[in-house]
Formats: structure tokens, sequence, C-alpha cells
């Protein structure tokens, strides 16, 4: 649970959704004074540093812990796979936006902004901030700052996949004082709460003005020279360079950078580093129930590996603390399991919001106008699916840990529909030998099939094994399964960018990713319509929906166009129930119309954590969007003194 606290006695957050408002009462002890960690007394004492109420802001958020109040103290060791791993610091570093959800995922609570409201035709939403919020380097926090992200955001040679940066409905800042700001959207925007608490909400605080100006042609007109002297052809390199923490080539790589977060940037993640620091942000904003600041932890240290077995190996001999992401996989679980004892850690379980080990996704728009038809034939879809033994597969390759299971929200969800999970999972020969007969498929004398004309199929999958090592199992298993049904199999391991360059041209056959969207429905809707660039089986009839790539964007078939239609209300719908109306309708348009084809749903997740680490939530839910462990306050965690 977390609090806001008042400098003294009661006070009223108001929290307005259109008409309808909340009135949140929180009642808080006054507390006689502040700590801090102890490594920080000795810049204090010199004047390094204020005092520790100096640094906090007039209300700093207090933070209830998962089971007790801390100890200051210890490094948080853990491991990135490769240099251009930034996922991982996405989701222990970066999650402070101006909201964020729960520990539940239930509800959008208040973080840097402590209030806000929004209007009935949900167009503006505005914020009001702590008082005496800031940076780590000791600079204001204000609403200046998140008008210069929207501005830097608006240059159209500039950043990406930010809702400050959609054509369809383009957004202003309007800065009311420095704590007050609103965002006023062209047209009703439904959804920008949940954006904002989500792992993207980050991007809208991350750029501080005072810093980053300086790179920018507007504020400083030396900046393109300084980026040529700097050894950048562009400005806009020199602003990444510097300023970004999320692109394909910079990650975490500025010390400089202003931050907002727990803990700022120590050693940098650049692409020949061997580890990547993190230390502990003087300024930051929240405390616990007793008035310590946070975070307790000192330190993050991250080694940089590209072998999964090297950082396997770690875990198994208790050299990391706390972790999930790349190691803990169903081949490990038995391993991980077996060596608790020597590695001093046990497991967690983590629930995933994933809704499928593995998704097939032919290509609909494919270039090939026969490979289209063929591809976009439902009939076609469903006879593939008869084909794959799916209990098979959960046998072997996942020791029996899931169920068969199609493109669908997960059990847990509240948009669950059995028949929509379980539709077309049956292994059945004849079934599929029946939907390839109505899609027009022939089949020779060697009993495979060939197209109508007779001219010979051959489909080839796209895959990457390095991103998910049961993927190698799962499609040679599907290959002999299909195979054996009469489909000619090529699968075609590529690396992770040549899979995404084949996706704008059209020109491949299928692609194979996880199944998205189990628990985060309507946030990520890509297996159930073609919302955008993941909707691998639809890629051109996203980029008609988004106004993106006009060059290759397709007007869609009627379905998917309804669908969008759908979509778009509620974007511009304010109310939850209502939301939750429409997308069910477009759930049940992609259970009539089958685009994706699904194998199973995931087992239970699972985590890896040093026995003495303390105030770690069990079970977690697991998704990108709810950034785990984010959302589990990593800040409050700590290390026994044993």
């Amino acid at each position: 649970m977390i609090k806001t606290r008042p400098p003294r006695g009661k006070y009223s957050v108001r929290v307005a959704f259109g008409a309808m408002a909340t009135a949140l009462m929180l009642t808080t002890a006054a507390l006689a004074q502040y700590q801090q960690a102890p490594e920080l007394d000795a810049q204090v004492e010199s004047g390094a540093l204020p005092p520790v109420e100096e640094r906090l802001p007039a209300n700093p958020l207090v933070v209830e812990p998962v089971d007790s109040v801390g100890t200051y103290g210890g490094t948080w060791r853990s491991a990135l796979r490769g240099g251009l791993d930034n996922a991982w610091i996405a989701r222990t570093v970066a999650y402070d936006g101006l909201v964020r959800y729960d520990r539940e995922w239930k509800e959008i609570i208040p973080n840097l902004a402590e209030s806000w409201e929004v209007s009935p035709d949900s167009r503006t939403y505005t914020f009001k901030l702590r008082e005496g919020l800031k940076w780590n380097n000791g600079t204001p926090f204000t609403s200046a700052d998140i008008a210069f992200a929207a501005e830097l955001f608006s240059e159209p040679s500039y950043g990406a996949g930010t809702f400050m940066k959609n054509p369809n409905n383009p957004v202003s800042v309007e800065v009311i004082d420095d704590t007050s700001f609103r965002f006023v959207f062209e047209h009703p925007n439904g959804l920008i709460m949940d954006d904002l608490a989500s792992v993207n909400g980050f991007t809208v605080v991350s750029l501080n003005k005072e810093y980053c100006s300086q790179f920018y042609p507007k504020y400083n007109p030396d900046a393109v020279a300084n980026a040529k002297a700097a050894g950048f052809e562009t400005w806009e390199l020199h602003m990444t360079d510097r300023c970004s923490w999320a692109t394909e080539t910079i990650r975490w790589a500025n010390p400089d950078l202003p931050m907002m977060n727990a803990w700022m940037i120590d050693e940098p993640l650049t692409g020949d580093a061997t580890r990547a620091s993190f230390k502990r942000n003087p300024y930051y904003w929240k405390v616990d129930t007793e008035g310590n600041q946070l975070p307790y932890i000192d330190r993050l240290d991250m080694r940089v590996s590209d072998s999964l077995e090297e950082i396997t190996l770690m875990a198994l001999n208790g050299e990391i603390d706390f972790q999930d992401r790349h190691i803990a996989t169903v081949a490990n679980q038995p391993l991980f399991f077996d060596g608790q004892e020597g590695g001093d850690y046990r497991l967690g379980a983590n629930v995933p919001s994933s809704m499928n080990t593995l998704m097939l996704q032919f290509n609909l728009n494919h270039v090939d106008e026969k490979r289209r038809e063929l591809f976009a034939n439902k009939d076609f879809r469903i006879g593939v699916s008869h084909l794959l033994d799916r209990q098979e597969i959960i046998d072997v390759v996942f020791t029996g840990q899931g169920e068969p299971f199609q493109a669908a929200p997960r059990p847990e969800s509240p948009f669950y529909d059995a028949e929509m999970a379980k539709q077309y999972t049956e292994f059945d020969p004849e079934a599929a030998e029946a939907a390839f007969t109505a899609a027009g498929l022939k089949k020779g004398g060697d009993g495979v099939y060939a197209f109508a004309d007779g001219s010979p199929l051959k489909i080839t999958i796209d895959m990457i094994s390095s991103f998910r090592s049961e993927w190698v199992d799962m499609m040679e298993l599907m290959q002999l399964q299909l195979e054996a049904g009469g489909l000619d199999i090529e699968l075609n391991n590529i690396d992770r960018t040549l899979y995404y360059d084949k996706r704008p041209t059209g020109d491949f056959d299928a692609q194979i990713w996880q199944g998205d969207g189990g628990l985060d429905v309507i946030q990520e809707p890509r297996y159930y319509m073609a919302s955008g660039d993941e909707s691998v089986w639809g890629y051109r009839w996203a980029q008609w929906f988004n106004g993106s790539r006009p060059e290759i964007a397709e007007e869609p078939v009627a379905w998917a166009k309804e669908q969008m239609d759908l979509y778009n209300q509620i974007r511009a719908e304010g109310d939850p129930a209502k939301r939750t109306e429409l997308m069910k309708q477009i759930l049940a348009i992609a259970k009539e119309n089958f685009p994706v084809i699904g194998v199973s749903l995931p087992g239970e997740g699972y985590y890896i954590a040093k026995n003495n680490m303390r105030n770690i939530a069990e079970p977690m839910l697991h998704a990108y969007l709810y950034p785990t462990p984010g959302p589990y306050d990593p800040f409050q965690w700590y290390f026994a003194q044993e």
C-alpha cells in the first residue's frame, strides 16, 4: 500500500475521473524527523549534500513495506544479457512515472504526481506534482521539465513510440505553475492513465530541461555545431547520446543525465561494457512509514554477459541476489530447485501475464498474392491448428506444465472466454484435412499439400532461438507434426534485427513470438486485432490503423476495420465499464475470425531471490507493461542482517 504523507495532520487528495470523483482521506502521524542512509552522513557533514529534510519534497511519498521496515546497505547483484539489454533496467530502476500501478495491478495510484483530474470528455488531464521534488543533482523537478519532454518529442526527427508522438491524437502541454500542468489531447484519450502507469510512463519524466536543452537548437544556437564537434552528424544523434535511456544503440550510457529514480547511473551501460551499476539517489523522494529515506539498498550491480550459461551459473553459485529475466526458464527450473541450499537462494512464484508459450502468426498481408489468399483463409489456419499435438509439446518441452490454449485472455482475466481459449486445439488430422480442402489446397500423391493450381507449397517460419531457448524444441516438434499432416515446413532461425526488418517488406510467410496480452488485454491487444507493429499477422493493416508508414499501409478487411473502430471508441471512452464492453466486442470478432494460432497456456513462472533479501512479494504478477518487479517497489527491498 502506498500513501502520500502530508507535512502535518490530515489532508485530502481528490482525484476526478470525468464527472465522478473519489475522495481519499489519509491520516499519518507527524514524524519527528527523517533519516537517511549512513553512507550519506559524511557528505552532509562536509556540506556536499543538504540535510535529508531539505532534499525531500514537502510531502514525500510514504511507502508501507511489504513485510517490515528495512535496514540500509548492500549491493543487489543481477545480470544483463549483452550491452543492449535495457529491459531489466527499465523493470528494476526506471519504474517511476507521474503515476503507477499498485501491487495488485488493480488501481492507478499517485507517484511523482500527488493528484490529477480528468475532464468529462477525457481530453484534458490536469496533474499536480509534489512540491519540492528534485532531480538527483539537486535541481528542481517542475512542470517545465514535462513541457520540455513533450516539446522535444514533437520534433519530427526525434523519438518514437510514445503518446507524445501519436499523429492520430496530438497532445499539447499547458504549464499552469511549477507544480501543475495539463495534457490537452486533440481527441478524447481514455487510455492515457494506463499508459502513464505502465513502463512507458518513464518517458515523459526522463528529460531534465536544464541539462538536455543544451543539445537542442531551439534553446542553444550552438547545438548543431557542438554536435559536430563531438563527432555527431546531427543534433538529434547528440541528444540521443546524452539524454536518451532506451534507444537501439544508447542505453543508460550517460552518468551526467539527471534522473528521478531510486538509483542513478554510476558505471554506464555501453556496447562494450562488462557491467553496469547504479548508486543511491540522495534526493529520492520516498520514505518508509518510519521516515527513513528510500532506497534501503545502496547499489545495483549488473554483470553484462552474452552467455545464458554464465548467467545461470552465477545464480547457482549464489552470485545473483534477485532475478527472473533470461534465466527463469522451464528447462532451468529443476536445476535451480535442486541448487537452492548450495546457492543460498529461494524460488518465488511469478504469475505470467502472457497467455501463450508461442504464437504462430501467418502473414495475412503477404506481398505474394497467392500466399496472401491462402494465409488469410480462416480454414487454412484452422487446419494448421488441428495438426498441432499440443499435449505432446506440453509434455516434452514443458514437463507437463500448462494446457492447450489459443490466443485468448488468461483464466485469471475478467475477459476469459473458455470457448475462445480452446477452439481448434484438438489434435485432429481428419478435421485438418477437411479444413485444408475447404481452403482450396490439393494433396499430391506424396501426401504433401500444394496450392490449388498445383504449384508447390513450402511454408517458411521465421524464429529467433536466442530469445527463448524452448522455442527450438517447440518448433522442431511442430515442424514434425505439420509435415506428418502434409505441410512442407522450413524453419528459418535468424538474427533479431533481420527478424524485425522483414516485417515492413511483407515478404515472409510466418513468424513466432510469445503470447502477450493475457492479463493486460486492453493495453496489449496485438493478437486480438491488428493494433501495432507486433501484430505481425496484420502488419500493414496496423500501419493503416496507426497512420504510420503510408508507403506500405493497407486498408484492412471489414472485420478488422470493425475492431479498429471499436478500439478507437475505447481510446475515447472515460468510463472503464464501457471500455470493458467494447473490448469484449473486439474479442468476439477475434474469436470468430481466428487470426493467429496459439500453442499452450504457460505454467507458473518463478524468480530467484537470496535468502536474506526481504520485502519481496510473492506471488508477483509478471508483465512488461506492468514491469515486474518495478510495481513491487524494489526500493523497499533490503538485506536482513544475519
